[in-house]
Protein backbone atom coordinates (compact mmCIF):
# COMPACT_ATOMS: atom_id res chain seq x y z
CA UNK A 1 0.00 0.00 0.00
CA UNK A 2 2.60 2.60 1.03
CA UNK A 3 4.71 1.68 -2.38
CA UNK A 4 1.61 2.12 -4.99
CA UNK A 5 1.33 5.98 -2.70
CA UNK A 6 5.02 6.33 -3.16
CA UNK A 7 4.27 5.64 -7.10
CA UNK A 8 1.15 8.02 -7.05
CA UNK A 9 2.96 10.68 -5.28
CA UNK A 10 5.85 10.60 -8.06
CA UNK A 11 3.52 10.34 -10.88
CA UNK A 12 1.76 13.39 -9.88
CA UNK A 13 5.16 15.50 -9.32
CA UNK A 14 6.24 14.46 -12.93
CA UNK A 15 2.68 15.09 -14.67
CA UNK A 16 2.50 18.71 -12.33
CA UNK A 17 6.39 19.45 -13.84
CA UNK A 18 5.27 18.00 -17.27
CA UNK A 19 2.35 20.43 -17.07
CA UNK A 20 3.89 23.28 -16.23
CA UNK A 21 5.91 23.46 -18.83
CA UNK A 22 3.24 23.09 -21.61
CA UNK A 23 2.06 25.85 -19.48
CA UNK A 24 5.00 28.18 -19.49
CA UNK A 25 4.67 31.05 -22.23
CA UNK A 26 1.66 31.71 -20.19
CA UNK A 27 3.12 31.33 -16.75
CA UNK A 28 3.01 35.19 -15.98
CA UNK A 29 -0.78 35.31 -16.74
CA UNK A 30 -1.54 32.59 -14.11
CA UNK A 31 0.84 33.59 -11.22
CA UNK A 32 -0.33 37.01 -11.53
CA UNK A 33 -3.78 35.43 -11.59
CA UNK A 34 -3.20 33.61 -8.54
CA UNK A 35 -1.82 36.34 -6.56
CA UNK A 36 -4.57 38.37 -7.51
CA UNK A 37 -7.02 36.09 -6.07
CA UNK A 38 -5.04 35.73 -2.85
CA UNK A 39 -5.01 39.74 -2.73
CA UNK A 40 -8.85 40.23 -3.10
CA UNK A 41 -9.75 37.23 -1.06
CA UNK A 42 -10.65 39.22 2.47
CA UNK A 43 -13.04 41.33 0.09
CA UNK A 44 -14.44 38.03 -1.62
CA UNK A 45 -15.04 36.57 2.20
CA UNK A 46 -17.14 39.69 2.96
CA UNK A 47 -19.12 39.92 -0.32
CA UNK A 48 -20.24 36.00 -0.19
CA UNK A 49 -22.31 36.82 3.02
CA UNK A 50 -24.44 38.62 1.35
CA UNK A 51 -24.62 37.43 -2.52
CA UNK A 52 -23.41 34.20 -2.44
CA UNK A 53 -20.12 32.19 -3.51
CA UNK A 54 -20.07 32.79 -7.68
CA UNK A 55 -21.16 36.35 -7.65
CA UNK A 56 -19.06 37.71 -5.04
CA UNK A 57 -15.90 35.79 -6.77
CA UNK A 58 -17.12 37.73 -10.24
CA UNK A 59 -17.51 41.03 -8.43
CA UNK A 60 -14.38 40.96 -6.51
CA UNK A 61 -12.63 39.72 -9.66
CA UNK A 62 -13.54 42.50 -11.68
CA UNK A 63 -13.32 45.00 -8.82
CA UNK A 64 -9.73 44.43 -8.49
CA UNK A 65 -9.31 43.39 -12.67
CA UNK A 66 -11.21 46.33 -14.10
CA UNK A 67 -9.20 49.39 -12.86
CA UNK A 68 -5.94 47.72 -13.90
CA UNK A 69 -7.11 47.03 -17.18
CA UNK A 70 -8.34 50.71 -17.59
CA UNK A 71 -5.05 52.52 -16.26
CA UNK A 72 -3.52 50.11 -18.64
CA UNK A 73 -5.11 50.64 -21.71
CA UNK A 74 -5.88 54.43 -20.96
CA UNK A 75 -1.47 54.35 -20.46
CA UNK A 76 -1.35 52.60 -23.80
CA UNK A 77 -4.11 55.14 -25.31
CA UNK A 78 -1.70 58.02 -24.24
CA UNK A 79 1.63 56.51 -24.81
CA UNK A 80 0.64 56.21 -28.74
CA UNK A 81 -0.60 59.56 -28.95
CA UNK A 82 2.59 61.19 -27.83
CA UNK A 83 4.27 58.76 -29.93
CA UNK A 84 2.16 59.88 -32.90
CA UNK A 85 3.31 63.71 -31.97
CA UNK A 86 6.80 62.86 -31.58
CA UNK A 87 6.88 61.19 -35.25
CA UNK A 88 5.16 64.73 -37.06
CA UNK A 89 7.57 66.92 -35.54
CA UNK A 90 10.41 64.90 -35.35
CA UNK A 91 12.25 67.14 -37.54
CA UNK A 92 11.58 70.21 -34.93
CA UNK A 93 12.28 68.42 -32.05
CA UNK A 94 15.82 67.81 -33.61
CA UNK A 95 16.31 71.64 -35.00
CA UNK A 96 15.64 72.61 -31.48
CA UNK A 97 18.19 70.36 -29.90
CA UNK A 98 21.06 71.35 -32.85
CA UNK A 99 19.99 74.60 -31.95
CA UNK A 100 20.21 74.21 -28.09
CA UNK A 101 23.94 72.55 -29.13
CA UNK A 102 25.23 75.63 -30.71
CA UNK A 103 24.38 77.04 -27.95
CA UNK A 104 26.87 75.05 -25.71
CA UNK A 105 30.78 75.21 -25.62
CA UNK A 106 31.92 73.79 -29.40
CA UNK A 107 33.53 70.88 -28.43
CA UNK A 108 30.69 69.58 -26.23
CA UNK A 109 28.73 70.07 -29.18
CA UNK A 110 31.00 68.78 -31.48
CA UNK A 111 31.04 65.68 -28.96
CA UNK A 112 27.08 65.33 -29.10
CA UNK A 113 26.03 66.00 -32.45
CA UNK A 114 27.03 62.92 -33.91
CA UNK A 115 25.53 60.84 -31.31
CA UNK A 116 22.24 62.93 -31.93
CA UNK A 117 22.88 62.33 -35.54
CA UNK A 118 23.13 59.08 -35.77
CA UNK A 119 20.36 58.21 -33.05
CA UNK A 120 18.43 60.32 -35.25
CA UNK A 121 19.22 57.83 -38.10
CA UNK A 122 19.04 54.75 -36.22
CA UNK A 123 15.29 55.88 -34.96
CA UNK A 124 14.09 56.56 -38.64
CA UNK A 125 15.29 53.07 -39.59
CA UNK A 126 14.43 51.04 -36.99
CA UNK A 127 11.12 52.52 -35.95
CA UNK A 128 9.29 49.39 -37.96
CA UNK A 129 10.69 46.83 -36.34
CA UNK A 130 10.25 48.47 -32.83
CA UNK A 131 6.47 49.08 -33.95
CA UNK A 132 6.42 44.93 -34.42
CA UNK A 133 8.06 44.42 -31.38
CA UNK A 134 6.00 46.37 -29.24
CA UNK A 135 2.87 45.30 -31.02
CA UNK A 136 3.90 41.48 -30.25
CA UNK A 137 4.34 41.94 -26.53
CA UNK A 138 1.26 44.25 -26.23
CA UNK A 139 -0.57 41.51 -27.80
CA UNK A 140 1.33 38.81 -25.23
CA UNK A 141 0.45 41.30 -22.25
CA UNK A 142 -3.06 41.61 -23.02
CA UNK A 143 -3.25 37.60 -23.68
CA UNK A 144 -1.66 37.31 -20.43
CA UNK A 145 -3.94 39.89 -17.92
CA UNK A 146 -7.31 38.41 -20.08
CA UNK A 147 -5.39 34.48 -18.63
CA UNK A 148 -5.20 36.07 -15.17
CA UNK A 149 -8.53 37.58 -14.72
CA UNK A 150 -9.87 34.37 -15.78
CA UNK A 151 -7.83 32.45 -13.34
CA UNK A 152 -8.49 34.96 -10.41
CA UNK A 153 -11.97 34.20 -10.66
CA UNK A 154 -11.59 30.31 -10.72
CA UNK A 155 -8.82 30.43 -8.01
CA UNK A 156 -11.67 32.61 -5.35
CA UNK A 157 -14.49 30.26 -6.29
CA UNK A 158 -12.83 27.04 -6.28
CA UNK A 159 -9.28 26.99 -6.06
CA UNK A 160 -9.10 26.65 -1.94
CA UNK A 161 -11.71 23.70 -1.73
CA UNK A 162 -10.22 21.56 -4.60
CA UNK A 163 -6.52 21.78 -3.55
CA UNK A 164 -8.27 20.76 0.09
CA UNK A 165 -9.43 17.51 -1.84
CA UNK A 166 -6.85 16.48 -3.08
CA UNK A 167 -4.67 17.19 -0.18
CA UNK A 168 -7.06 14.99 1.64
CA UNK A 169 -6.96 12.20 -0.76
CA UNK A 170 -3.02 12.16 -1.47
CA UNK A 171 -2.39 13.48 2.10
CA UNK A 172 -5.19 12.26 4.73
CA UNK A 173 -3.19 12.92 8.15
CA UNK A 174 -4.73 16.11 9.82
CA UNK A 175 -0.99 17.62 9.95
CA UNK A 176 -0.74 18.20 6.11
CA UNK A 177 -3.90 19.74 6.25
CA UNK A 178 -2.76 22.03 9.06
CA UNK A 179 0.07 22.97 7.15
CA UNK A 180 -2.00 23.15 4.50
CA UNK A 181 -4.19 26.57 6.33
CA UNK A 182 -1.16 28.08 7.04
CA UNK A 183 0.35 28.25 3.86
CA UNK A 184 -2.39 29.12 2.56
CA UNK A 185 -2.95 32.10 4.88
CA UNK A 186 0.67 33.16 4.59
CA UNK A 187 0.16 33.32 0.72
CA UNK A 188 -3.53 35.45 1.38
CA UNK A 189 -1.41 38.17 3.61
CA UNK A 190 1.67 38.32 1.88
CA UNK A 191 -0.20 39.45 -1.62
CA UNK A 192 -2.96 41.33 0.02
CA UNK A 193 -0.23 43.14 1.99
CA UNK A 194 1.50 43.59 -1.46
CA UNK A 195 -1.88 45.11 -3.24
CA UNK A 196 -1.97 47.63 -0.22
CA UNK A 197 1.45 48.97 -0.26
CA UNK A 198 1.16 49.21 -4.01
CA UNK A 199 -2.37 51.28 -3.45
CA UNK A 200 -0.43 53.42 -0.78
CA UNK A 201 2.49 53.99 -3.34
CA UNK A 202 -0.25 55.15 -6.03
CA UNK A 203 -1.12 57.50 -3.56
CA UNK A 204 1.46 58.67 -2.39
CA UNK A 205 2.74 59.65 -5.84
CA UNK A 206 0.09 62.16 -6.09
CA UNK A 207 1.52 65.43 -4.11
CA UNK A 208 5.12 64.53 -5.62
CA UNK A 209 3.83 64.32 -9.72
CA UNK A 210 1.74 67.74 -8.74
CA UNK A 211 4.73 69.47 -6.96
CA UNK A 212 7.09 69.13 -10.60
CA UNK A 213 4.07 69.92 -12.85
CA UNK A 214 4.11 66.43 -14.35
CA UNK A 215 0.83 66.56 -16.77
CA UNK A 216 -1.48 63.06 -16.56
CA UNK A 217 -1.23 62.98 -13.33
CA UNK A 218 -3.80 60.42 -12.42
CA UNK A 219 -3.32 58.21 -15.08
CA UNK A 220 0.75 58.44 -14.10
CA UNK A 221 0.04 57.38 -10.37
CA UNK A 222 -2.07 54.79 -11.73
CA UNK A 223 0.93 53.23 -13.37
CA UNK A 224 3.12 53.94 -10.15
CA UNK A 225 0.31 51.60 -8.81
CA UNK A 226 0.85 49.08 -11.34
CA UNK A 227 4.36 49.68 -11.40
CA UNK A 228 4.68 48.99 -7.18
CA UNK A 229 2.87 45.87 -7.62
CA UNK A 230 5.94 44.23 -9.44
CA UNK A 231 8.50 45.09 -6.49
CA UNK A 232 12.26 46.44 -7.12
CA UNK A 233 12.85 47.74 -10.37
CA UNK A 234 9.10 48.43 -11.91
CA UNK A 235 8.87 52.08 -10.66
CA UNK A 236 11.77 53.32 -12.68
CA UNK A 237 9.78 52.43 -15.91
CA UNK A 238 7.95 55.41 -14.66
CA UNK A 239 10.28 57.97 -12.54
CA UNK A 240 12.93 57.44 -15.55
CA UNK A 241 11.08 58.61 -18.74
CA UNK A 242 9.21 61.46 -16.64
CA UNK A 243 12.88 62.27 -15.67
CA UNK A 244 13.86 62.65 -19.20
CA UNK A 245 11.15 64.58 -20.19
CA UNK A 246 11.79 67.40 -17.67
CA UNK A 247 15.17 67.27 -18.54
CA UNK A 248 14.30 69.22 -21.85
CA UNK A 249 11.71 71.53 -19.92
CA UNK A 250 14.49 72.29 -16.76
CA UNK A 251 17.30 69.75 -16.10
CA UNK A 252 17.86 71.24 -12.56
CA UNK A 253 14.22 70.29 -11.68
CA UNK A 254 14.77 67.20 -13.65
CA UNK A 255 17.89 66.29 -11.50
CA UNK A 256 15.70 66.98 -8.21
CA UNK A 257 12.80 64.90 -9.81
CA UNK A 258 15.17 62.05 -9.95
CA UNK A 259 16.99 62.61 -6.53
CA UNK A 260 13.59 62.82 -4.58
CA UNK A 261 11.54 59.73 -6.56
CA UNK A 262 14.94 57.47 -5.84
CA UNK A 263 15.11 58.00 -2.16
CA UNK A 264 11.21 58.25 -1.63
CA UNK A 265 9.80 56.00 -4.26
CA UNK A 266 12.10 53.75 -4.39
CA UNK A 267 15.35 53.36 -1.80
CA UNK A 268 12.76 53.83 1.20
CA UNK A 269 9.59 51.97 0.03
CA UNK A 270 11.34 49.17 -1.55
CA UNK A 271 14.33 48.23 0.76
CA UNK A 272 12.46 49.06 4.43
CA UNK A 273 9.19 49.48 3.66
CA UNK A 274 7.62 47.09 1.50
CA UNK A 275 9.54 44.25 3.59
CA UNK A 276 8.37 45.67 6.50
CA UNK A 277 4.80 46.60 5.65
CA UNK A 278 4.24 43.07 3.98
CA UNK A 279 6.38 41.14 6.43
CA UNK A 280 3.95 42.31 8.81
CA UNK A 281 1.32 41.07 7.01
CA UNK A 282 2.23 37.98 6.25
CA UNK A 283 4.83 36.70 9.02
CA UNK A 284 7.53 36.21 6.59
CA UNK A 285 10.74 37.76 7.90
CA UNK A 286 11.97 41.77 5.94
CA UNK A 287 15.41 40.51 4.52
CA UNK A 288 14.03 36.74 3.44
CA UNK A 289 10.71 39.10 1.61
CA UNK A 290 13.40 41.78 0.25
CA UNK A 291 15.75 39.13 -1.21
CA UNK A 292 13.19 36.81 -2.77
CA UNK A 293 11.59 39.68 -4.70
CA UNK A 294 15.37 41.01 -5.81
CA UNK A 295 16.56 37.60 -6.52
CA UNK A 296 13.02 36.20 -8.23
CA UNK A 297 13.51 39.28 -10.37
CA UNK A 298 17.01 38.86 -11.28
CA UNK A 299 16.72 35.09 -12.41
CA UNK A 300 13.24 34.76 -13.63
CA UNK A 301 11.79 38.43 -14.68
CA UNK A 302 8.36 38.75 -13.87
CA UNK A 303 7.69 35.04 -13.10
CA UNK A 304 10.11 35.27 -10.62
CA UNK A 305 8.44 37.95 -9.17
CA UNK A 306 5.59 35.63 -8.19
CA UNK A 307 7.63 32.43 -7.58
CA UNK A 308 10.02 33.12 -5.22
CA UNK A 309 8.08 34.94 -2.76
CA UNK A 310 5.63 31.80 -2.86
CA UNK A 311 8.62 30.07 -1.75
CA UNK A 312 9.59 32.55 0.98
CA UNK A 313 5.96 31.43 2.27
CA UNK A 314 6.07 27.98 1.80
CA UNK A 315 9.78 28.10 3.81
CA UNK A 316 7.67 30.36 6.59
CA UNK A 317 4.87 28.22 6.98
CA UNK A 318 6.80 25.01 7.29
CA UNK A 319 8.47 27.09 10.19
CA UNK A 320 5.47 28.46 11.46
CA UNK A 321 3.46 25.28 11.35
CA UNK A 322 6.17 22.82 13.19
CA UNK A 323 7.16 25.83 15.74
CA UNK A 324 3.38 25.61 16.40
CA UNK A 325 3.55 21.66 16.71
CA UNK A 326 6.65 21.65 18.60
CA UNK A 327 5.34 24.37 21.27
CA UNK A 328 1.97 21.86 21.38
CA UNK A 329 4.08 19.02 22.39
CA UNK A 330 5.81 20.51 25.08
CA UNK A 331 2.89 22.43 26.46
CA UNK A 332 1.57 18.16 26.76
Amino acid sequence: MERNRLILIFSLIILVFAFIYLLSPILDGILMGVALAYAVRPLHTRLSRRVGEVISAFLSTMIISLPLLLFFAYGVFQGVTELIVVMKNLETYVAILNSYLNSLDPEISKTVRPALNQFVAVFNTKIGDLAFSVTTKFIFFVMNFLISTIVCFYVIIDGKTVTRKIIDRVFPEKEVGDFFEEFDSVLMNLWFGNFLFALLMGIVSIPYFMAFGIPYVPLLSGLMFLAALIPVFAEWMVILPLTLYLVFIDWVKAAWFLAIGSVFLYIIPELILRPYFVGYTSKIHPLVLMLSFLGGGLAAGVTGFFISPMLAAFLTAVYNHYTKQSGNSAAN
